[in-house]
């Protein structure tokens, strides 16, 4: 459906329209819906009856080098093949490759794409492109992180201090009043990661934990694992670490278990790999969201929005807190989504 079918369709529906208005007339274990029980329900689901044939759909994402978009991919993909959305999903090779996401959403516009799914790395950055999408007709939704783009059809992801908030709790309640929190956070102005920094901040200092540093780290296992060296040199009394992504709380990890020290390190995101630690022990858990249910919902509300119907302005998939008893069930259930055993 590209965009000339778009428009004959909107004057159609326009018509119609025209014709019928006269007949007009508290726990931190379970503070959320889980994020893997979302998506086997199916939560904010398009209606049965909306067909995705001949509608194709871009999907950009800020990288797939962390599972946690390599989950929401295959979410994407599997509710495409079941619809028959044709799906491109696409990523720069990092997050902080701004540019490279800019472009690849030009690249998609000018391919004459039916509808945009975006996780901006930089909401003001791809601001520019996403008004242009719209002005070719091509409705824009947010998934994940959110946009300034004030057309956009609908915001498709967790939200991010309310879930932030979730885990500095659970934090605060294991190392108790006094304790001492390091927070490594993704880049600089990326709203998610401000908003999850937010939550940790309201959360740990609600329980009496002092926050000694916030060290941007840009979503990237290599940068974490050197900050956290340096800041165990620096300070000598750190009690726990909070993360914004999983992909940090995997490389602080790494630093922590080099230096032989025991400090908890808690994640966010509830990737397979840092929930199957967190089983063995090796992180005190993981904010889980849900980005195999964020693919699924956001194909699910692209064909919506390309068939012109109503799509909810918000839709929140939710988030838990994954902690050592709980995080075999988790990736259980997350494999078996993905059709793994």
């Amino acid at each position: 459906m590209k965009k000339r079918g778009r428009i004959l369709a909107a004057a159609l529906t326009g018509a119609l329209l025209l014709g019928s208005l006269a007949g007009c007339g508290g726990d931190t274990s379970g503070a959320s819906s889980g994020a893997a029980d979302n998506a086997s329900s199916g939560t904010g689901s398009a209606s049965s009856g909306t067909s995705g044939s001949g509608v194709s759909v871009g999907f950009v994402v800020k990288s797939l080098s962390d599972s946690f978009y390599v989950l929401m991919k295959a979410g994407a993909e599997a509710k495409a093949e079941e619809m028959g959305v044709e799906l491109n999903f696409i990523a720069p090779n990092s997050e902080s490759d701004v540019q490279g996401q800019v472009d690849m959403i030009q690249n998609l516009i000018g391919q004459g794409i039916d509808a945009l799914c975006v996780s901006p790395s930089s909401p003001d950055a791809v601001l520019p492109v996403l008004q242009q999408a719209d002005a070719e007709g091509i409705p824009v939704l947010a998934v994940d992180n959110d946009t300034t783009f004030e057309n956009k059809v609908t915001f498709i992801g967790t939200g991010s201090q309310a879930a932030g908030k979730i885990g500095g709790e659970y934090a605060a309640q294991t190392v108790g009043e006094g304790g001492k929190a390091i927070i490594l956070r993704g880049r600089l102005g990326d709203s998610n990661h401000d908003e999850r920094e937010a939550g940790f901040r309201e959360g740990l200092e609600a329980g009496g934990v002092e926050i000694l540093e916030v060290r941007a780290c840009d979503s990237e296992s290599e940068k974490a694992m050197n900050a956290m060296q340096d800041l165990m040199n620096r300070y000598s009394d750190i009690d726990i670490v909070c993360t914004t992504a999983d992909s940090m709380a995997q490389g602080a990890q790494r630093a922590i278990e080099q230096a032989g020290v025991d400090i908890p390190v808690l994640g966010f995101d509830g990737t397979i790999p840092v929930a199957e630690m967190t089983a063995e022990g090796k992180f005190l858990g993981t904010v889980a969201q849900d980005p195999y249910n964020m693919g699924v919902v956001g194909v699910e509300m692209a064909v919506k929005a390309a068939n012109g119907e109503e799509v909810e302005p918000r839709i929140d998939t939710g988030a838990t807190m994954v902690t050592q008893e709980s995080a075999a069930d988790f990736v259980a259930n997350l494999k078996s989504l993905m059709g793994e055993s």
